[in-house]
């Protein structure tokens, strides 16, 4: 195990995120679920950018990311990650970037880039500061951190890590996990929105709908914001457990007005039995789209 060194990690509030992008998707297969600034559904293509507070979530399928200043993050299968992101300090070409990756699920490789960055992998239970350095972090059935460095080390620690890499977690055993099947759902509920307006635009649905759609999907997003805080409740860092407590109430606002909003467009006229995702498992049927990994990343991981 690798033990506690110190702790000082400062988290952003949610309406703090920036105009400016943070990193870009350089490659991705299979499949591939991106929320990008509060918006689920958001089709991956490669040079598509991503900003603080976006999400991006692997099945069966892999995601290549990298930041503004060289760093290089690879998901693998089954893999759930949260980009966070400030600039601290007066001026901007000055400032220091803080930067969280917070990994709910899966594993992922890094590779920190050329500039000083202050950068922070965090799971539900550790959290492991990072400069210069290149390796993987996991998270085992068993939900213990993992972490393998290949080049490099820790500039610290909090909570316990496992040296190694885990095993990859089953699928069926993945597909249970709650924020992972939250943001499935949430990813489904968007989906649902976008074939309901056309449907409604070719006459199949009465206009009403939408607004329904519309509330399911923003309680399907709520309700995933709340499994993230839900789960890093558990995080040994007194700052990241107020974070958390922060995003649940903020969570639990937004699904109460979701749910006013969905009462509403059913006593306007909306079919109380619409069904908010589309048939089959939510958010299983999404295709995929493989790209081809660029070479220098390929050769990365």
């Amino acid at each position: 195990m690798i033990g506690v060194l110190l702790s000082g990690s400062v988290f952003l509030a949610s309406g703090q995120c920036s105009d400016e992008y943070v990193a870009i998707l350089t490659a991705y297969s299979g499949k591939v679920l991106i929320k990008i600034r509060g918006t689920w559904g958001v089709r991956p293509r490669r040079g598509l950018r991503l900003y603080s507070d976006d999400k991006v979530v692997t099945r069966i399928g892999n995601a290549t990311i990298e930041f503004r200043d060289g760093t290089v993050v690879r998901l693998y299968n089954n893999s759930n990650v949260l980009i966070r992101e400030q600039k601290k300090g007066l001026l901007k070409k000055a400032a220091l970037v803080e930067r969280h990756i917070l990994l709910f699920l899966g594993k992922l490789f890094f590779k920190t880039g050329r500039e000083k960055v202050d950068l922070r992998f965090e799971t539900a239970t550790a959290l492991v500061g990072i400069r210069g350095t290149s390796g993987i972090l996991s998270i085992g059935a068993d939900g213990m951190t993992y972490i393998k460095f290949i080049e490099g080390h820790a500039a610290y620690t909090i909570g316990r890590f496992v040296k190694g890499i885990a095993e990859e977690v089953p699928v069926e055993i993945a597909d249970k996990n709650s924020v992972q099947r939250a943001s499935f759902v949430a990813r489904a509920a968007a989906d649902q929105l976008r074939r309901t307006i056309k449907k409604v635009e070719k006459g199949e649905m009465p206009p009403q709908q939408v607004a329904l759609a519309r509330a399911i999907r923003d309680e399907a997003a709520a309700l995933e914001m709340l499994e993230n805080g839900k789960l890093l409740l558990r995080s040994p860092d007194p700052k990241v457990v107020q974070w958390a407590k922060e995003r649940i109430e903020e969570a639990k606002q937004a699904i109460e007005k979701a749910k006013e909003a969905q009462q509403k467009a059913i006593r306007e006229g909306a079919d109380p039995f619409f069904k908010g995702f589309g048939p089959g498992e939510p958010g299983f049927d999404i295709p995929p789209e493989p790209s081809p990994l660029s070479g220098e990343h390929a050769k990365a991981t």
